[in-house]
């Protein structure tokens, strides 16, 4: 086992966790920076958009998990290029499906989205992943 595949379930439990914490304060900023009449809508909004991003981290940490038992480094890769094209493919079908089928708020749907993908780049948060 490397040290890479060691640090892995440190690392994603790290970034789930700020992800799911940034998705409920963008939620609870838009229910009270709201109307009444809207209700927990947006704060629902904004948990869905939060959880397509941790879908994401959840699918990175599979084909990383899944790359790293491969000896060739030629299977390594197509693991890792295979996971990226399913990742953008899932989050564009989980996007699609939130705002389209479901109709979800866009504004705290793609706010925590767009914040759970940035809870990669906080230093300390993911140098280990």
């Amino acid at each position: 086992m490397t040290y890479a595949a060691k640090t892995l379930p440190k690392g994603v439990r790290r970034v789930l966790r700020w992800q799911a914490g940034l998705s409920a304060a963008v939620g609870l900023v838009v229910v009270f920076a709201g109307t009444r009449r809207e209700g927990l809508e947006p704060f629902y909004s904004a948990l869905a958009g939060g959880a397509v991003a941790m879908l994401g981290t959840l699918a990175l940490a599979l084909t990383i998990g899944r790359a790293d038992v491969h000896r060739s480094p030629a299977q390594a890769q197509l693991w890792l290029y295979g996971g990226a094209a399913g990742r953008f493919v899932l989050a564009l079908a989980l996007l699609g499906l939130g705002l389209g089928v479901l109709g979800l708020s866009p504004l705290p749907f793609l706010a925590a989205f767009a914040l759970g993908q940035m809870a990669f780049m906080v230093p300390g948060i993911s140098s280990r992943l």
